[in-house]
């Protein structure tokens, strides 16, 4: 997705709070709300391991028995966004996090970010941990990961959940004007500075503009390829102001399995914003699998 960096005073009543890396907003509207960075479960129990040329930085939480859960995070975001799920999961799922190529605590090499190289990141922790299938959640680009799993890396997966994807550059808005998305932007150049081992945030800005500038370039025959008869939840919100409604409506039609979920007043931080419905959708889905 394209973004410009312009910060806007919010149009709508927010109150802004100081936070070690950016302001919290609160509204009386739940779509205009930026909370405070959700954390992972204490001790945090990260670990790394080599994949395709990089370092990803992962941590698991939950019975070692337990049916494995991987959570993909979104662009400039990392794994502890997923915190407040992890919580609410992890005493009946084995929840893995992982911060994609260049986000978070991972690092990034000369061969850059792509759709297709996070995938295939994806997969390779899947095999370094033994894990042969999982459920994924996936929210903005961790969603299209995900969905990208389900397309090149058949049978790898139990279920998806992806939140706020967009199947082409087009499908993505101006998000400058939206103060939370602006918010978050500056927020997360905050956390990588504070815990990226390169701290290179000029390169990871311009692997990922280059990116979006062209890619998800999928279509119908794309989706045709997700052949198995895995549950797919394609997710969005009422108020989303990043993807185009008629991503999510156009990725439920051309997925034959597939159904289609607004979770309503929230926007692309519904996670933060509404934690418990969002996770409790997670886990209709997840319960699903196994009624």
């Amino acid at each position: 997705m394209h973004i410009i960096y312009i910060l806007f005073l919010c149009i709508l009543p927010c109150i802004a709070k100081p936070n070690q890396c950016s302001p919290v907003l609160d509204s009386i509207y739940p779509w205009m709300r930026l909370p405070e960075t959700p954390s992972l479960p204490e001790p945090l129990q990260g670990s790394t391991v080599k994949i395709n040329g990089v370092t990803i930085w992962y941590a698991i939480y939950g019975p070692k028995d337990a049916p494995p859960v991987l959570f993909s995070h979104g662009g400039f975001g990392h794994s502890a966004y997923w915190g407040l799920q992890i919580k609410a999961l992890m005493s009946k799922y084995r929840c893995i996090v992982m911060d994609s190529r260049g986000h978070g605590r991972s690092t990034v090499s000369s061969a850059g970010i792509t759709y297709d190289l996070m995938a295939s990141d994806i997969v390779g922790l899947l095999n370094y941990l033994g894990i042969q299938k999982a459920h994924m959640v996936g929210w903005s680009d961790g969603a299209i990961n995900i969905l990208n799993v389900a397309m090149k890396y058949p049978n790898r997966q139990l279920s998806v959940f992806a939140f706020a994807a967009n199947y082409i550059p087009s499908g993505v808005k101006d998000i400058s004007a939206s103060p939370v998305f602006t918010g978050f932007l500056t927020r997360s150049q905050c956390e990588y500075n504070l815990i990226n081992p390169q701290k290179n945030y000029t390169y990871l800005n311009s692997c990922l503009m280059t990116m979006w500038a062209t890619l998800p370039n999928w279509n119908q025959k794309d989706f045709a390829k997700i052949t198995n008869n895995i549950p797919v939840w394609i997710v969005d919100a009422d108020h989303e102001e990043a993807i185009y409604r008629d991503q999510p409506d156009t990725m439920t039609t051309w997925i034959k399995q597939s159904g289609e979920l607004i979770l309503p007043t929230t926007s692309h931080f519904s996670f933060m914003q509404k934690p418990e419905m969002f996770t409790q959708s997670i886990k209709r889905l997840l319960d699903s699998c196994y009624e």
